[in-house]
């Protein structure tokens, strides 16, 4: 391993900037439970595409037990498995090489129509580096899977199956989406990530899911996984990973907090020298002149433009563009050649690209920054080691590399080429290999890679594009696991109000409602990503995100039913919630697996209310409850503003009947709906009436463990009510079990409805337990490390039942987060419980 020089370049202060609308988040490795498993028939054809290794024969083993129809596709290139090896009766088609005709005609001998599709990346063996991790025979296996995508589209998305139709895609890098390289593992399989996330978006009706398991997991392991993946109920999300222990994880952007400190500083001065592909122009000239009015250090641009020593005549003094273009007509028709509207528009930006690199590198100068641009084809490793042997003597060994340089060809996967393909990824990534085989990789300090939220979260008619800028994230993981000492980034830029963005596009996402990235305030945050602030930072996302899928919602309503297996063991949180001796599931944690389990069958919509939440059977792990539980999931209306469904929960056991434990109404909104305007309590001037809120988690009043344990302060308590200041630091992925905190938290409702156990306790002198709730509105979702307060107003109180409202709100923006109606529990003075005591192991 080489070691980057990190004291040649002494830090340089400067003010920080000003970028309000440009959000911050870093790309974050997240815990999920086991999935859920979707009950569905199976019909049509599952066809996997071979890997060439002991995994294809697992699955087929493995999906065959689940009576699919499957069919193992293998290309003669990939070293395949043996015929022998698969099991008789699955079908094997062979074919001679990977070309787009050959996949067409291959899927067109298919006996019945692909309904799902497995695509199995072969993992590369040889140890890949900086240096040669843009692999030809893989970047081939891409090119597969995208033209896979390409002539499997109508048969996924335009037949009626009474399955449900899948494009799933398998890698085996690390198990954590690239992000625990090795140094060594190959990272261009990391790209069809981006690919599947795109499909996402294009195909609504189809299930996409990428997932990467860690070599390490044996092959039937593997395929356990891969099949519970396939059948999982959580049509939202996009990408999941298993490490060598089986593992579950997910990839989010996890927002980054402001920074407060009023300078930073970063390792760049007047010294530093950075190579800079595609900063003639856009935005990455935008984020070169940023650092250059901070750090006034040198540039070596390359661009695709060839600068010309004069304009045109034609060209000469106009700055108008509709007469430039009637200017480029008119010469056409001069010359003799027809002024077709595509030659004019190539003229006129042709001399728009000439003055727009000329004005950038004018300003540079005026900054007192030494700028060099070179034109330059960066996919030509020749070319670009050329003009580095010419500049690079002069500047002075090169200690920054920004790669921005990109191209795009907009549009869905049944019209893309192998030449869009190739045109996209290429620029991309053989571009990122070209020049990091022409610089010194011991003199680099800075590794930028201008990737784009396009490959984090996909976008319609940019699978391509996707593809590359994945690529780039999984290598800035590698970068900085061979050099740690440099500081890598991949920032995955929203869309900017400038730049690549094309008019239709932009169109798009505004009827989106997508927030651009200003084009003054991109590049400061630019600067402030090179600063020491953010040395640790390697994929980042700066911008807003992209349009989110959208459930179709025409069709017959149907009916969902989906399967889990629940225990104590898979949800720690429990050991925390213990009445009478045993774990008992919170009626709120129940509502939240209602609600969630509808909210991730529709994209695109949000929960808004639960109606009718009833408790039939409560869960006591006592040694003789059910493992095995049955959702179902009945549509009762459905339209693209709102989805309501009637979502019930029952236990499955031999030889029993189907036991039902919680039903409710859900109500799911693709707009938020505005709530009535609430008449929140004024807290100034109160004095608490309980001060110390953990006394009441001592003294039998509540006896919950610290999961659960947030009401901070009873600011109020009377016979109408109580008003209670609440706030709980979190709760860790891997406690909230099968319980994650998504569109609903669980953990803080149950503090919310803590309110009520505290009130009867004072006013009756026992203890409840809930009974049913006639409404529940979720406007926003509690918070976790914020601290918010619950308004509680007595319905009605009887010797046996109280009934309360309850209000949880954020009294410094007036933002209501939940609402219940008539939250309803049963007094009981034989019930007793005693404070949290951590169970006997």
């Amino acid at each position: 391993m080489v070691e980057v020089d990190s004291v040649r370049l002494s830090q340089t202060s400067y003010a920080l900037g000003k970028y309000p609308n440009v959000p911050r988040s870093i790309a974050t490795l997240r815990y999920l439970p086991a999935p859920d498993t979707l009950l569905m028939p199976q019909e049509g054809i599952t066809l996997i595409i071979n890997d060439g290794s002991e995994l294809t024969p697992a699955l087929c083993n493995e999906l065959s037990l689940k009576n699919h129809d499957v069919v193992v596709l293998t290309f003669s290139t990939t070293n395949p498995t043996s015929t022998s090896s698969i099991q008789e009766g699955i079908t094997e088609y062979v074919l001679a090489d990977r070309q787009a005709e050959t996949i067409r005609l291959g899927l067109s001998q298919l006996a019945k129509p692909v309904s799902q599709l497995i695509y199995l990346h072969p993992r590369l063996t040889s140890q890949v580096d900086v240096l040669n991790f843009a692999n030809t025979q893989e970047k081939d296996c891409l090119k597969t899977a995208f033209l896979l995508a390409k002539y499997v589209k109508q048969s996924l998305t335009e037949t009626a199956w009474q399955t449900r139709p899948a494009f799933l895609i398998v890698t085996r890098q690390d198990g954590a989406f690239g992000t625990a390289n090795s140094g060594h593992d190959a990272i261009l399989g990391g790209g069809l990530f981006g690919l599947t996330k795109s499909l996402n978006l294009e195909w609504p009706t189809v299930f996409c899911r990428a997932v990467d398991l860690s070599p390490e997991l044996a092959a039937a392991e593997a395929a356990e996984k891969i099949r519970q993946e396939l059948y999982d109920a959580d049509q939202c999300l996009t990408q999941t990973a298993y490490n060598s222990a089986g593992k579950r994880f997910t990839l989010v952007a996890e927002p980054v907090a402001a920074i407060s400190a009023p300078s930073l500083q970063a390792r760049i001065s007047k010294n530093s020298v950075f190579l800079v592909t595609g900063g003639g122009r856009g935005i990455t000239a935008s984020c070169v002149n940023q650092l250059a009015a901070t750090f006034h250090c040198t540039f070596i641009l390359l661009g695709r433009t060839e600068l010309q020593a004069y304009e045109p005549d034609w060209a000469q003094g106009i700055n108008d563009q509709a007469e430039l273009k009637r200017q480029a007509m008119e010469a056409l028709k001069e010359s003799g050649e027809k002024p077709l509207p595509r030659t004019i528009e190539r003229m006129v930006s042709a001399i728009m690209a000439q003055r727009e690199i000329q004005t950038n590198l004018t300003y540079l100068k005026s900054l007192g920054s030494t700028v060099y641009y070179r034109a330059v084809d960066v996919t030509n490793p020749e070319a670009v080691k050329a003009v580095l042997s010419e500049v690079v003597p002069v500047t002075g060994p090169i200690n920054g590399l920004i790669h921005g340089a990109g191209r795009l060809a907009d549009k869905r996967i049944e019209h893309k080429t192998e030449y869009d393909f190739d045109a996209v990824f290429d620029v991309k990534v053989q571009g990122l290999a070209t020049v990091m085989k022409a610089v010194s990789l011991a003199d680099l300090q800075h590794v930028v890679l201008f990737s784009s939220v396009a490959g984090f979260y996909g976008n319609v008619g940019q699978t391509d594009y996707a593809m590359a800028n994945e690529v780039l994230n999984r290598f800035a993981y590698l970068f900085q696991k061979n050099f740690p000492k440099a500081q890598v980034v991949s920032i995955n830029w929203g869309a900017w109000d400038s730049g690549m963005v094309s008019p239709e596009l932009k169109k798009m996402l505004l009827a989106h409602k997508v927030e651009f990235v200003p084009s003054d305030e991109g590049p400061r945050a630019l600067v402030d990503q090179l600063s020491t602030w953010a040395k640790d930072q390697v994929q980042v996302l700066l911008g807003g995100t992209l349009p989110v899928p959208k459930a179709v919602t025409d069709g017959p309503l149907r009916s969902y039913t989906i399967l889990r297996t629940m225990t104590l063991e898979a949800n720690p949180f429990l050991a925390h919630h213990v009445i009478q001796g045993h774990p008992v599931l919170p009626i709120n944690m129940a509502n939240t697996w209602l609600a969630q389990t509808a909210d991730t069958l529709y994209p695109g919509f949000q929960l808004f209310k639960e109606t009718a939440v009833k408790l039939f059977k409560g869960l006591v792990f006592d040694g003789t409850q059910p493992t095995d539980f049955q959702i179902t999931v009945q549509e009762q209306e459905k339209n693209a503003e709102r989805i309501q469904v009637l979502a019930t929960i029952t236990s499955r056991q031999p030889g029993k009947l189907p036991l039902p434990h919680y039903q409710a109404q859900i109500l799911l909104v693709s707009q938020p709906e505005k709530s009535a305007v609430e008449s929140l309590p004024d807290i100034r001037n109160l004095h608490p009436v309980i001060s110390d809120g953990s006394v009441l988690y001592q003294d039998g009043t509540l006896f919950h463990g610290a999961d659960f344990q947030g009401v901070k302060q009873v600011i109020t308590l009377n016979e109408s009510g109580a008003l209670l200041l609440c706030e709980h630091p979190g709760v860790s992925w891997e406690r909230q079990g099968q319980f994650s905190v998504s569109s609903i938290n669980g953990f803080l409702t149950d503090v919310m409805y803590q309110g009520l156990l505290i009130w009867v306790r004072r006013f009756h002198g026992c203890a409840c337990l809930p009974l049913s709730t006639d409404w529940v509105e979720m406007p926003h979702k509690l918070p976790f490390g914020r601290p918010f307060y619950v308004s509680l107003s007595v319905v009605k109180s009887t010797e046996f039942t109280m009934s309360a409202d309850l209000t949880a709100f954020d009294t410094i923006t007036g933002m209501v987060y939940l609402k219940t109606h008539r939250a309803n529990v049963s007094i009981s003075r034989d019930l007793q419980w005693t404070p949290y005591e951590p169970l006997a192991s």
